[in-house]
């Protein structure tokens, strides 16, 4: 249904830097949020041209009929459509024409069947030209007049504002003290939503302390832009994990919740379901967990729900402590049996759905045949991208990237210089530092490059972001890459394995160090390796989702991986003491049992993204396969770093 009075407006704002998502993929949106019970959509992507940087221009004859077919697409699925404009780069408040220009081209947008608009002021210079210092005591009575004057000429439709300083990072001095907030929160028609993404551009956890505090400022409760699934500001990471960090005590103090995700539209299928669950569990209470289809249905799904609520008194309590009844890993848990049916769906790598057989949809084809041709600059019907960005090279249709098990010449050296190389007795741990309250943006980590050679792209959740001109995995290629026994096991293996091969004997520890670890074998899962490249798998997905999680923290996998990498390299010197003296310790035997289990675990991983680029979904493929791509290199460096500590064993 459509947000009525006072509904909490709850979906989806296409508001990142980068390419725009597809005419065909947002008509999927819409579809999907219908299902899942999703209510708003905003039109606001940064590098459409005639959104921001040419935002007087109005759209042409074919542009109009693109977003009038979205208009009618949204209204069909019960969506609300709302058009955003971003004239904060160069308009001139104080000029006349301007103002015309602005009306203009929201009045266009009108008859296109919109009924609701917002005017976006975010990520932009604070300083007014000369004129608009005349005639304006500062930039929020500029922004507020003007905004106020578009609403009253429009009707005073369901009207948003994104402000200058829409974060409390960019509240200055603080949300309590700041002008800006003080004049917009007054003057603003108290009709008009007030667009805010919490504490930071991208904020880990939003409390009800500080929306409390920013409505008290504004005068109105706000509407969320959630950058928690938002990408754009690094092209290396991907963020597949559950909607979690605002717990559902927010709902009554909100407007509404629109999350900004992934560039990559394929990828935001969990985002919007567990939005979708974190919106609903509030209201449906005990039925948090059943929210987005009815997982009862799956005897896996229900049994563990059933187990984690075993012990509950009769007063209901809240499953996690900072999310009311809202359960994330729940949530998450639902969304990823839905979102493996479409990884399932046959579909070309444009998007296009076909059958059974392989045969595209005659009338897709038709219709992308006829479509209108695309422009040379970014619109609203654009698939070309605009922003530098590396390119990855994409395996052909059904076959498996080759890219990656090049040259073994340059690991094998290191390997074999390493003759007197002897791990540190008392390794100090290099992950420790100097600890701090304040918790950085993931924006604020990345590795500081030369801006005056790198090419940049000013983004909302980074004012410069620098795009790197290749991946780790690409420029290591050779390093990452001495083990090619996966494809062999996975050819040779002998269907005489039994299920005792599943289990790693501890009284041959001292044989699993020279055959395991030294590289000649290791044993893998036997199951997985008799069915070989086959279908992707819910525990595949969900180590997937484990692998790309959310910007502040890594899935139970990935950290498991990375505390397991950490621990062996910390303890290599119990392998050296034990060559030396000839005689394993317990600490050797220990390590040498971690060790191939963790080369094992990583075999696993490998299996997993083979299967991943085989999916019958390949529009989803080829948009996650650089992220695949860099992880499977780094996943096979540090197998290959483990092998390489392996080989100071004692034989």
């Amino acid at each position: 249904m459509l947000p009525r009075n006072n509904e909490l407006l709850c979906g989806v704002v296409e508001g990142f830097y980068g390419r725009p998502w597809r005419t065909d993929q947002r008509k999927d949106l819409f579809c999907l949020m219908k299902r899942l019970g999703l209510n708003t959509y905003m039109y606001a992507p940064k590098d459409d041209a005639k959104h921001r940087a040419c935002w007087r221009e109005l759209y042409s004859v074919e542009e109009a009929d693109h977003l009038t077919a979205l208009v009618t697409a949204a209204r069909e699925s019960d969506v609300q459509f709302v058009y955003a404009l971003s004239p904060g780069l160069d308009i001139t408040y104080s000029s006349p024409k301007e103002l015309t220009a602005l009306k203009r081209k929201l009045e266009q947008v009108s008859q296109f069947g919109c009924k609701a608009f917002a005017i976006l002021f975010d990520d932009i210079d604070t300083d007014l030209c000369q004129a608009d210092k005349d005639g304006f005591q500062s930039l929020a009575h500029a922004q507020v007049s003007v905004t106020n004057e578009v609403y009253e000429h429009l009707n005073r439709p369901c009207f948003l504002f994104c402000p200058t300083e829409y974060c409390s990072t960019r509240a200055t001095p603080s949300v309590e003290s700041s002008e800006y907030l003080a004049i917009t929160g007054s003057k603003l028609h108290p009709d008009i939503l007030f667009m805010w993404t919490g504490p930071k551009v991208v904020s880990k956890t939003i409390t009800c302390e500080s929306i409390k505090q920013l409505s008290s400022v504004i005068k109105r409760k706000p509407v969320i832009w959630d950058n928690i699934h938002a990408n754009d500001y690094d092209q290396k990471r991907l963020f597949l994990g559950p909607y979690e960090g605002r717990s559902t005590e927010l709902i009554p103090y909100l407007s509404g919740v629109l999350t900004n995700p992934n560039c990559e539209f394929e990828s935001n299928f969990i985002a919007f379901h567990t939005l979708a669950s974190w919106a609903k569990s509030d209201l449906e209470e005990d039925k948090q967990d059943l929210a987005m289809g009815d997982i009862s249905d799956n005897p896996t799904i229900a049994a563990e729900i059933k187990l984690e609520r075993d012990g509950d008194n009769e007063t209901p309590q809240s499953p996690t402590p900072h999310h009311g009844r809202y359960n994330p890993l729940s949530a998450l848990k639902a969304a990823i049996v839905d979102w493996l049916e479409i990884i399932q769906e046959p579909r070309t790598a444009e998007g296009l759905r076909t059958d059974p057989s392989g045969l595209i949809n005659a009338n897709l084809v038709a219709a992308s045949v006829n479509a209108a041709p695309i422009p040379s600059i970014n619109t609203c019907m654009a698939v070309t991208q605009t922003t530098n960005s590396t390119v990855t090279p994409l395996p052909p249709e059904g076959t498996i990237s080759s890219g990656i098990v090049k040259n073994k010449n340059l690991m094998e050296n290191l390997v074999n210089s390493g003759s007197n190389y002897t791990p540190i007795m008392n390794p100090v741990s290099s992950l420790v530092t100097k600890t701090t309250d304040e918790v950085l943006e993931p924006m604020d980590c990345l590795p500081e490059v030369d801006t005056s050679k790198a090419n940049v792209v000013p983004t909302k959740l980074s004012s410069v972001v620098s795009i790197c001109p290749s991946t780790v995995s690409k420029n290591f290629d050779s390093a990452m890459q001495v083990d090619d026994s996966l494809n062999k096991d996975i050819n040779n293996k002998s269907d005489t394995s039994t299920d005792t091969e599943m289990q790693i004997d501890m009284d041959q520890n001292s044989k699993l160090i020279e055959d395991s670890i030294s590289g000649t074998s290791v044993t893998v899962l036997s199951e997985t390796v008799k069915h070989g490249i086959d279908k992707l798998t819910l525990e595949d997905v969900a180590l997937l989702v484990d692998l790309f999680y959310l910007p502040y923290e890594h899935g139970k996998q990935a950290v498991h991986l990375l505390e397991e990498c950490f621990w062996l390299k910390s303890n290599a010197y119990a392998v050296t003491e034990a060559k030396k003296i000839g005689s394993p310790s317990d600490k050797a035997l220990e390590w040498s049992d971690r060790a191939a289990r963790f080369v094992e675990n990583g075999k696993r991983m490998k299996i997993m993204f083979s299967r991943l680029m085989n999916i019958p979904n390949r529009s989803l493929m080829y948009e996650i396969y650089s992220y695949v791509w860099d992880i499977e290199g780094v996943i096979s460096l540090l197998m290959s770093f483990v092998k390489w500590l392996g080989r100071y064993s004692y034989k």
